[in-house]
């Protein structure tokens, strides 16, 4: 998916630099114990709080409601995570890239997206599937929904609201991908999409984030976020997701589509991945429509 279909305006001069400061990136990017994790500034309070990202059962024992992400939608079983996922070294980036498009497209990651009017409409739908419920208990339909992963749904879907409400002037969120050394943070293989990690435990900005990127209108913000919470020496780079794009592109050019050329792997587990997002959504919405059915109230969607 090209870069200039998600974002308005960027800045060449600011791309320009990207590429030019990842052509220089000491050890080359991507590094091989780099660990990237794609997310929403929604999220950012959260994270200033927690001076980092964590999981989010941990987020749970803290008081912060997750505001966007992927949740419990796609995984085997409902309830939050009791870990982050990241994607390392090439692969796991364009698995990241895969998330941070879904971040910037998907009303299902980021329900600031929704309208006024879809988003009543999609907590209205969740409630009335909730009251009807009648399943045995454990049933899931196509291993995607669930009583507690519609709940968990319709609380996220409610954190949207209320953001509206009590917040009506914010700023619209955008994506941001962090790339994290990890070399401290002990990551264990998912066996899941292409270089996906899990760590148990909290990933803490200071000391083990090198890089944020962000779409290039919104670096500047980024950079003040950062000073914010970091102090305004920190060593955290700032870089636009389009340069990021470009130096793959240039890069997977240069040196060919060959499994040892970093960015073509970084490219190609993107496309995969976000084919496979995409897919998930289809059918997560056919088992919205099924349980609907099921329930005697198919306007789920």
């Amino acid at each position: 998916m090209s870069p200039g279909n998600l974002f308005t305006s960027p800045t060449k001069q600011q791309i320009k630099q990207d590429v030019t400061t990842l052509h220089n990136t000491p050890g080359g990017f991507p590094a091989s114990n780099s660990l990237y994790h794609a997310t929403s500034s929604a999220a950012w309070d959260g994270m200033s709080k927690t001076g980092g990202l964590a999981p989010p059962t941990m987020l749970n024992q803290q008081g912060i409601v997750r505001k966007t992400g992927e949740g419990d939608q796609y995984s085997a079983q409902a309830g939050e995570k009791n870990f982050i996922s990241f994607g390392q070294g090439a692969q796991g980036l364009g698995t990241s890239r895969a998330y941070f498009q879904q971040t910037a497209n998907s009303a299902s990651y980021s329900p600031h997206l929704y309208s006024d009017t879809q988003l009543k409409t999609e907590i209205d739908q969740s409630k009335k599937l909730l009251a009807n419920w009648n399943a045995p208990e454990g049933k899931a339909y196509g291993d995607l929904v669930d009583r507690p992963r519609v709940e968990a749904r319709l609380r996220h879907l409610e954190a949207e609201q209320s953001l509206r409400t009590n917040l009506p002037g914010r700023e619209t969120p955008y994506p941001m991908m962090f790339d994290f050394n990890g070399d401290k943070l002990s990551a264990k293989p998912m066996g899941m999409g292409p270089g996906e990690v899990a760590v148990h435990g909290p990933a803490m900005f200071q000391d083990n984030l090198q890089r944020v990127f962000v779409p290039a209108n919104k670096v500047s913000d980024m950079q003040s976020r950062l000073n914010t919470t970091l102090g305004a020496n920190h060593p955290v780079q700032v870089l636009s997701f389009e340069g990021q794009t470009k130096f793959l592109e240039q890069q997977r050019q240069s040196l060919g589509r060959t499994s040892n050329n970093p960015a073509h792997l970084a490219l190609r587990a993107d496309e995969t991945v976000s084919s496979n997002l995409n897919a998930n959504e289809v059918k997560r919405n056919y088992f919205y429509n099924m349980a609907g059915n099921d329930m005697g109230v198919p306007t789920i969607s």
